[in-house]
């Protein structure tokens, strides 16, 4: 029972916001308050305020239109604030979070009788680090010449180093606060990575400039806030790191993940590893580099060379074998010629994830070589931080403000190159769960390269040890998480717990009323690439509003670029296609031209079935290019059909429908955005009609007026 205090406070907000906002109450939006309440109030503790019981979790599909900001901040806010704890709203997308930082929470704090404090969080990659800065400045200007700190280019980059000045100078002036997303003209990636640190390359309160961090002031105010905006990558940073290194740690917080459908594969992206064969090779011999001029410049620190003894038999051995192993997994893949392309980069999957023997041989001793490596690292590392703290009687102050973010640069690539190796050189025998393990044939600088990839298949294991059992409590909500209406796909996904409160509300839009989902009579199987390309050429000149927005959506980049090609002039002139500027410069121009009354078509893959708000006569034509079926030679979801067979599943039925359900319901979404919206969705793809798993797909859809 939802606590009686609690309750009413929950109510009268809630009336309050609806009486001042002048709304009536949303059937949806009532429900999916209750379903949270009941969800957190169910909590036990102990004496130290951390969760003793099965309890504390709810997840709840809401449809589009019914508030879910509003309600899980009305309902979830309350219990944080009474016990202590922190509540975190995690998003996949900068949209999504812009819109609860700059619009949701002010309306609801203007709104509704709570009296919180709301900040953004932001990982340390967003931010400027004056000790990098002032290095690369410093290398530029010759003063640290001999540092191995940046390519050698850099140095003759004038755009570079005007860009490094500009920088110096606004942080300086205070005109900025060292936040990348404030600074008016875009900045590359390459440049930016000069100038923010990991947080192996940070010293934390032993930096000289650690009161004027900008990472450190905007961290600050996290501790004075009862809601804390972030996203899924920075929680599962924060997670992997232990917990508490950025956020409050999950025994002190109850989360919200908002697009919680993204959650599990962000947390695959997080617990996966890489390494690049040749590129391996360039990182120890960079670090041999440096390590010479570490060593000349620290000649006076007798105790550490030991450890460039240690490190230079380590990378001798290490090369050998990475050479070796470079041979043996070019014999297994056996892949052709490259042709450079990096949108079909040749892939070899390992069956089961089990690897040849010589080859998981070979990964467990560069295990062990870059373990060795990175205990150097640890071992030089602490030897920096000791002269920063000025507690080392070899090496100064300067000396090691200079050298441990360097150090700290080559720690972090040690780390993961060793998780890949561990990985490479495990048995998979005994685990729950295995891992998919691949190659990928790749062009770096014009030449060949190979890399190793693993990735566990699930993420549920993972999740379910860092999260679902620590956290004080958590919500999860979107408008897709069930697959003809069942959850079944998100549990085996994410390992969020069966004792959770699931729950689906309704939107409250007549989507009967207001969008018509089509399938033309003339659309043909979609898995006969070749009749399907040529049919949907014919098929789009008819089927784009002449006069108000369309959006086409393709699965494929490569059919995406043949129907562009083989399309009418006329029709291709009114086109937005994705790739011709970023995402969101083409969804500006397409409104514009909206507004100026001309002809617009937006035309993307399946980043734009997400995320993409354009309401009124932004859009009033959906057009679904094929059934959103995983592509094939994904190895990941390969290779988890490969294990649900195993178990006596079946991989369609578990993983491939509900997946494209999920994804046919994103894509229908784009169209019907606010109550006064309607259009019509064409999906260009008869499969839907013909095929027994049809009406599952139809079953999962909002209640569309059907013209099959």
């Amino acid at each position: 029972m939802v606590d009686e205090s609690l309750r009413s406070e929950i109510q009268s907000a809630y009336s309050e916001f609806l009486q001042r906002k002048s709304l009536k109450p949303r059937y949806g939006q009532k429900l999916m308050i209750a379903e949270i309440a009941r969800a957190l109030s169910a909590i036990e503790d102990d004496d130290n305020g951390h969760r003793t019981n099965d309890a504390g979790i709810a997840v709840v599909e809401a449809g589009t239109g019914t508030g879910k900001t509003v309600a899980y901040i009305l309902s979830a806010l309350p219990f944080a604030k009474k016990h202590g704890k922190t509540l975190i709203v995690s998003t996949a997308t900068i949209t999504l979070q812009g819109q609860i930082v700059e619009k949701d929470l002010p309306d609801i704090y203007e709104n509704a009788s709570f009296d919180f404090k709301y900040a953004l969080a932001k990982g340390r990659g967003r931010y400027l680090c004056l000790n990098k800065l002032t290095n690369v400045r410093d290398m530029q200007s010759g003063v640290l010449a001999s540092m191995p700190l940046f390519e050698d280019s850099l140095t003759d980059d004038q755009k570079a180093q005007k860009f490094f000045d500009h920088l110096d100078e606004s942080y300086q002036s205070g005109e900025w606060d060292g936040d990348k997303d404030q600074l008016v003209d875009e900045v590359e990636d390459r440049l930016w990575s000069y100038v923010t640190a990991t947080h192996r390359e940070c010293s934390n309160r032993r930096c000289h400039n650690f009161k004027e961090c900008a990472y450190f002031k905007a961290r600050r105010e996290l501790d004075e806030v009862d809601i804390i905006i972030a996203n899924h990558d920075l929680v599962l940073a924060d997670l992997s790191l232990g917990g508490g290194a950025v956020l409050p740690g999950p025994k002190e917080s109850i989360y919200v993940f908002d697009e919680a459908h993204h959650l599990a594969d962000k947390a695959l992206s997080h617990f996966s590893a890489s390494a690049d064969l040749k590129g391996s090779l360039h990182f120890v011999d960079q670090w041999r580099k440096t390590q010479k001029k570490l060593e000349k410049e620290l000649m006076h620190a007798a105790s550490l060379k030991p450890v460039y003894l240690k490190n230079e038999q380590t990378m001798i051995e290490a090369e050998a074998r990475i050479r070796d192993l470079w041979v043996l997994c070019q014999q297994v893949a056996n892949f052709p010629a490259h042709n450079g392309s990096q949108y079909d980069a040749p892939i070899f999957r390992f069956v089961d994830g089990v690897l040849p023997q010589a080859i998981q041989e070979l990964a467990g001793v560069l295990k062990i070589n870059f373990s060795t490596l990175l205990a150097g690292f640890s071992r030089l590392e602490q030897a920096m931080k000791s002269a920063l703290a000025e507690d080392n009687d070899e090496i100064t102050k300067a000396e090691g403000e200079r050298w441990f973010s360097i150090v700290g640069t080559y720690h972090l690539r040690c780390e993961g190159l060793l998780s890949l190796f561990k990985s490479y050189s495990l048995s998979d025998e005994g685990r729950s769960i295995p891992h998919a393990r691949w190659i990928e044939q790749r062009t770096h600088n014009g030449e060949e390269e190979l890399r190793l990839q693993a990735s566990p298949i699930l993420a549920s294991a993972t999740l379910n040890t860092v999260l679902w059992q620590e956290a004080y409590g958590a919500v999860l909500t979107s408008a897709t998480l069930t697959a003809s209406n069942k959850f079944e796909r998100l549990k085996m996904q994410s390992g969020v717990p069966a004792w959770s409160n699931f729950q689906q509300v309704p939107s409250p839009f007549n989507f009967a009323e207001c969008a018509r989902f089509i399938v033309p009579e003339d659309a043909v199987d979609a898995s006969q690439p070749t009749l399907h390309t040529s049919r949907m050429i014919e098929q789009l000149p008819k089927l784009i509003n002449e006069k108000l927005g369309t959006l086409i959506l393709f699965s494929s980049r490569k059919q995406m670029n043949e129907v562009i090609e083989g399309i009418d002039t006329k029709v291709k002139d009114i086109c937005l296609i994705q790739g011709q500027a970023s995402r969101h410069r083409l969804i500006m121009k397409h409104r514009d031209r909206i507004d100026n009354g001309e002809q617009s078509c937006l035309v993307g893959l399946a980043s734009f079935a997400e995320g993409v708000d354009l309401p009124g006569d932004y859009l009033k034509t959906v057009i679904i290019a094929k059934l959103p079926f995983a592509t094939p030679d994904n190895p990941i979801d390969a290779a988890l059909a490969e294990w649900i067979e195993k178990q006596g599943g079946n991989p369609f039925m578990q993983i491939t429908l509900p997946d494209a359900c999920i994804k046919l319901v994103q894509s229908c979404g784009r169209l019907i955005r606010k109550e006064s919206d309607s259009g019509e969705i064409f999906l260009l793809d008869n499969r839907v009609k013909t095929k027994r798993y049809g009406q599952q797909l139809i079953s999962s859809l909002p209640p569309f007026k059907l013209e099959l």
